[in-house]
Order: structure tokens, then sequence, then C-alpha cells
């Protein structure tokens, strides 16, 4: 996992007993590349274990901890430890983060209580706060009850990615042009045929630039009534991005259709057609394509009207 873009995590651990599923949540954490609020010593496991604990029972530190957090990790087990005035450290951990989700709308708290829950042996006052817990869930709270420390840990991962996505200044379109850079001239003559009857937007995408032009691309298509493909001499190029978008956008639910346009000119290996939902494939003289670009546009607009 790339922890530049993702900053340290609260992990909240019950000191009450070391079970196995706390220790293999802890090293696939460390594997999976997060980084921990809690300052974690070099050394054994039982080491780093106790430096976290040591730091979550501390009240002065809990409160800067979770401030310094961008997200907080709650292993919830049957024991609990009490802090103070017969609130367990796994409660005031619970509801210091609670605290930080009310001011950062961004901020998410991830619970883990692994399996089913056997509460035969189980403290009845930590059966009541997982009664609590559950009914104070907001939307920035998951609760996941996976066996597999390492799905869980996965699923974090997925749910962090996706909200540290970024995003991307889009505008409303008629059509959203793509294209690769080595195509940018005969773009730019159907863009000009096109421009005054249609709003159109228009990619170059460039070689060894740093853009997410797949993110960029599946954003613009979403505030995009037709979008196109266009190549001529990057028919390499064309394929595998024409079918790794149509998948990022949703395939055959994806809000923008997609017109997968090859110059009758083009040259290469790549000038195949792509055959998928909501997906039409032509090989068309330059000239002609900003017409069958019309056309298409014309009758999903007409379609869109009668949906109304």
């Amino acid at each position: 996992m790339d922890t530049r873009n993702i900053n340290k995590v609260f992990l909240s651990l019950n000191r009450s007993e070391q079970s196995k599923n706390q220790k293999r949540l802890i090293i696939t954490l460390q594997r999976a590349g997060f980084l921990f609020s809690s300052p974690i010593i070099e050394g054994s496991f039982e080491s780093d274990i106790e430096s976290i604990r040591s730091t979550g029972n501390n009240l002065e530190n809990v409160e800067l901890e979770i401030q310094n957090s961008f997200c907080s990790i709650h292993f919830i087990e049957k024991k609990q430890f009490e802090y103070r005035d017969g609130i367990s450290v796994t409660e005031y951990h619970f509801n210091e983060a609670r605290k930080k989700i009310e001011k950062d709308e961004r901020y998410k708290t991830f619970i883990w209580m692994p399996g089913k829950f056997d509460d035969s042996d189980a403290d009845k006052r930590q059966l009541d706060f997982i009664n609590r817990l559950q009914h104070h869930l907001s939307n920035n709270m998951i609760l996941s009850r996976v066996p597999s420390a390492i799905q869980f840990v996965e699923d974090v991962r997925l749910i962090l990615e996706q909200q540290t996505k970024k995003v991307f200044d889009t505008e409303s379109a008629d059509v959203f042009l793509i294209v690769n850079q080595t195509d940018e001239k005969d773009a730019d003559r159907i863009q000009m045929m096109l421009s005054g009857i249609l709003k159109l937007v228009k990619l170059v995408i460039v070689q060894n630039s740093d853009i997410d032009y797949e993110e960029y691309a599946a954003q613009q298509m979403d505030v995009s009534k037709l979008s196109v493909i266009y190549y001529k001499n990057a028919s390499d190029w064309a394929l595998p991005f024409a079918q790794q978008i149509w998948k990022k956008v949703g395939g055959a639910s994806a809000k923008s259709p997609i017109l997968y346009i090859s110059d009758a000119d083009a040259i290469g290996s790549g000038t195949k057609g792509f055959i998928a939902p909501k997906v039409s494939c032509y090989n068309l003289p330059c000239e002609l394509i900003p017409l069958e670009i019309k056309v298409h546009f014309d009758s999903l607009n007409d379609t869109l009207k009668k949906a109304i």
C-alpha cells in the first residue's frame, strides 16, 4: 500500500488479553504499509503491541493521537479493561473517535469484531458497550465481522484509497473527445467542425505523464452525454484504454455511452473493433467522423428527452 497519501492510523486495542486475532491485525496492518499514530518501538512484536497499548491507555495521549490520525481502527473483543468511572479503554477510544468524526467529515472509524461473537463468557458491561456502539454508528463508521485480518485490512485499504483519490476539474459537456497525443492534429479538425454545434471537451493523453488519465476520464465521462475515443496513429493505445475505461465507468451500466472510432487511414496491429454494451464502433474517413458524432448525439438526446 502506498502510504504517501495516507496519514497515520489510531489503533485501539484492549490490553486485557493478547489474542491471536489482535496479533494478526497488527502484523497485517504493518505489512500493508500502515503507520500508527502511537509511537511504535522497533523490536519485538510484543514491544510493538505494548507501545500501542500504553499510548492508548494514557488519557492525555488519546485525543492527540486521534487528532494526528487519518482514521481509527478499533479491535473489539468480549473482555474489557476498565479505565475510570466505569468506562473501558475500548469505549473511551470509540467516544473520542466519534468526536473527531463530528468535527471532520472525512475521518473514518473502522470497527473489527471478527467472526461469530460468542458472548457466553463475555463481560456484561462490554456487551452493553457493543450494543451502544451498534446503535451509534454514523456514515463514517464501518463495522466489520469478517473472520480474517487480511480481508479486514484489505477492505480498509480499498475504502481509504477510494476516499483519497484526486477529484479533477470537470465540466458538463455534450461530447467528451479522448485522443492520444499522436493524433492531436486530426482531433483538432474534428473539434473545429463540431465547434458551435456541440459543447465539446477534449482530452489529449500525453505519454509518460504523471496525470491519472483514467481517473480524469472517468470523472469527465460522468458529466458528459456522449464520450468519443478516436485514433488514427495510436491504434496500440486505443483498444486497451477503451477496454479499461469502459470497466472503470461501470461497463453496461455506464452513464455515458462510448463511440469508439478509428480513422479509415488508421495503421497498426491494434485496429480492432471494441464490442461491448453501450459501445458503438466505427471505422470512418476523417471528414465523416464529425457527422457520425453529431448523428449519435442527436439520437441520444432524443432518447433522453423521451425518458423525461
